[in-house]
């Protein structure tokens, strides 16, 4: 599959995942929730994806799919785990808290937040001397910044 046939792919699965999204909302009900849900984590690693998309034209898609498909798997567990948790308890009557939080906001705050921000956190410095900074860059800035502007050398 060639670069421009991935970015055509993600772009189309990125539309594909709006249409479900909004049948899910239009379908509404749980199925229509945890559908809903669950074309949100899609949407994310999509996102991600086509942030990326010059970059991974540029040099190659394999280390961005990873880590699009382990911030999907890491969203899914974790909804899961929050669907779950909802399903046993609906009405949020005498709630089991966990390290100091209500189960549902323990789970959003360690499980949902954490793990994403730390993956993409160690996963920049892992991706930026291969695919985002370069040394021809470099130059480009250090002359930039040896050429003087207007608004420095006050001339108008």
């Amino acid at each position: 599959m060639t670069d421009t046939t991935n970015s055509n792919g993600v772009i189309l699965a990125a539309l594909a995942t709006l249409v479900v999204m909004l049948g899910a909302m239009l379908l509404g009900g749980t199925v229509g929730q945890v559908l809903f849900s669950y074309t949100i984590i899609t949407f994310f690693g999509l996102y991600l994806l086509l942030g990326v998309q010059s970059t991974a034209e540029r040099y190659e898609w394999a280390p961005f799919l990873t880590l699009a498909g382990a911030l999907v798997g890491i969203l899914a567990v974790v909804f899961a785990a929050l669907w779950y948790f909802h399903f046993q308890n609906p009405t949020y009557t005498d709630p089991t808290y966990w390290l100091g939080f209500p189960r549902a906001t323990a789970i959003v705050v360690y499980a949902l937040w954490m793990p994403p921000a730390l993956l993409l956190m160690f996963a920049y410095p892992y991706l930026f001397e291969r695919f985002i900074w370069h040394e021809d860059q470099a130059e480009r800035f250090e002359q930039m910044e040896r050429t003087p502007t207007s608004a420095t050398t006050g001339d108008d």
